[in-house]
């Protein structure tokens, strides 16, 4: 398994009009398309949350999505199951995306901390972009976080890898949600986590500045051995949402 970390941070500056402290982000992609062993897992305290297999927690905007669709297998011309995956995957087709929104993982008590997703046979064409809030707490599409595309993870690996890509966050409570598009066909993924904790205090959250990317090097360090086994349920293909 190759695991290649990528130190990035997004900082969004504070504003009086806008979010009172800098919101980080950091990635790092294992690249499992060498090996051919499969999704490697989940990070440790993560916990799934979407399966594509008729138990989903995680909230999925529909209003905001198009042009995809959810299959088992590969079909030619239109999907490409992910390495090892024998259940259902989602693929998005060329114009289309996938909206996700994790506001429902920020509480009094707990900030998410984390997510992962198991990309498959990833194309130049495709992204993610993570989403933060406006000062009003909604989702801020205007100005995505970060945006990591297919040839960040290609540039960096074989041709079309696939494996886990992981994100970290810095516990400021600013994640709002999670993008996945595409402008050829296709991109596939399956098997949202997440990794949640302790919401830090109010003032911590006014005065806390964006880490320097020596912290983020200990931070995806400390992500930690690979766990969790996959489920294996299967589901009929069906076509693309319009």
């Amino acid at each position: 398994m190759r695991i290649v970390p990528v130190l990035l941070v997004a900082a969004l500056l504070s504003a009086a009009s806008s979010r009172a402290s800098a919101q980080s982000v950091a990635y790092r992609f294992e690249d499992v398309s060498l090996s051919g062993a499969g999704d490697p897992g989940l990070r440790p305290n993560q916990q799934m949350v979407t399966t594509f297999d008729g138990d989903d927690t995680l909230n999925f905007d529909a209003a905001r999505s198009s042009g995809y669709g959810f299959f088992t297998g590969s079909h030619l011309g239109v999907a490409a199951d992910p390495v090892g995956d024998d259940t259902q995957y989602v693929a998005i087709g060329a114009g289309g995306s996938m909206l996700f929104d994790l506001r429902q993982y920020n509480t009094p008590s707990s900030v998410l901390a984390s997510l992962s997703v198991y990309l498959g046979s990833v194309d130049a064409y495709n992204a993610i972009d993570i989403i933060g809030l406006t000062a009003a707490g909604e989702l801020d599409y205007a100005n995505p976080l970060l945006t990591v595309t297919g040839s960040d993870l290609i540039g960096r690996g074989p041709s079309h890898p696939n494996g886990r890509v992981s994100f970290g966050f810095d516990g400021k409570g600013q994640i709002g949600g999670i993008v996945f598009r595409s402008s050829g066909i296709a991109f596939e993924f399956d098997s949202i986590a997440v990794g949640l904790d302790r919401a830090l205090p109010a003032a911590g959250l006014v005065a806390t500045p964006a880490p320097e990317p020596a912290s983020w090097a200990m931070m995806l360090a400390g992500f930690g051995a690979v766990g969790g086994a996959m489920r294996a349920r299967r589901r009929t293909a069906v076509a693309f949402a319009s």
